[in-house]
């Protein structure tokens, strides 16, 4: 069973010019303490109406903006007019900030095979987003979910306005670095979705990668899109759950001239490394 997560496609939108988490990665002006994360965390809500919506994909990093500007909105971390902003356009939701699914998964290209990781990422830095009740989910079937024509040319002028206060960016972690990175963030991953609990534990099965849920709490918390049980919306993982080998951080900048004060300055320290490989290059031809 699929629940939403295209491999293939994901595969298939690699490219050269996907930015790689590393020395040079830019920063994100929500890092949540690592034993903060979960009280910041949105509601459980499953991912289907009528018919499963196969937007796992979507949800995995809405989940995880989602997080992140609840504690920048609680904790007063927002520029003060960014911050009533969201309240004025309906954002902000009893004291949390909730963003529409529906949105991005339609601006993606969700299929009824799902997406890829990288597409609805990218359509949330492309797009920008609205607050989730602008475009709710519903007792919907899939066609009626993923409907273009829900998406109102209103709708896409508050994203291009969202885009003017608030940068959405992403870099692909590779498995390599998921502990380095857990403790200063979340990431959103792919797995099995769902091998029986043992006391608790979701063990560790081969089955085949086709969910994407949110890595938040090391080793392995995740938040997903499902109940097996009971308030299971936060499962925990066995230490060596297969998990792809890499997975999505997705940050974000504030102020309008930050992001491109953040590439100059990502680009000084590409020519100063550069720099240094050359000169230790030319000190080897003069020995």
């Amino acid at each position: 069973m699929n629940y939403g997560l295209d491999i293939e496609k994901e595969l298939s939108e690699h490219t050269e010019e996907d930015w790689i988490f590393g020395s040079t990665s830019l920063p994100c002006i929500a890092l949540i303490p690592e034993g903060k994360r979960e009280k910041y965390l949105p509601d459980g809500e499953i991912q289907r109406g009528k018919e499963d919506f196969q937007d796992c994909a979507t949800r995995g990093p809405i989940n995880k903006v989602e997080t992140k500007f609840t504690y920048l909105y609680q904790n007063g971390l927002l520029r003060p007019e960014n911050a009533s902003w969201l309240e004025e356009n309906e954002y902000v939701k009893e004291d949390r900030v909730l963003f529409s699914d529906r949105f991005i998964a339609i601006l993606s290209g969700t299929t009824p095979r799902g997406n890829s990781l990288k597409a609805p990422i990218h359509a949330m830095h492309k797009y920008g987003l609205i607050p989730k009740s602008m475009l709710p989910a519903g007792n919907l079937t899939w066609g009626e979910y993923h409907d273009p024509r829900s998406i109102t040319p209103e709708m896409e002028r508050l994203g291009k306005e969202f885009l003017k206060r608030f940068s959405i960016n992403y870099e692909r972690v590779y498995f390599d670095t998921f502990d380095d990175l857990i403790e200063q963030d979340m990431l959103v991953v792919g797995g099995h979705a769902w091998p029986k609990p043992v006391n608790g534990v979701y063990p560790r099965t081969e089955r085949n990668i086709n969910h994407a849920f949110l890595y938040f709490r090391d080793r392995y918390d995740i938040f997903d899109n499902y109940i097996e049980g009971e308030g299971d919306f936060i499962k925990r993982l066995a230490k060596d759950y297969a998990l792809l080998g890499y997975g999505y951080r997705v940050f974000i900048t504030e102020e309008p001239g930050q992001q491109l004060t953040n590439l100059m300055e990502r680009a000084v320290t590409l020519l100063m490394e550069w720099r240094d490989l050359l000169l230790k290059q030319l000190g080897g031809l003069w020995k």
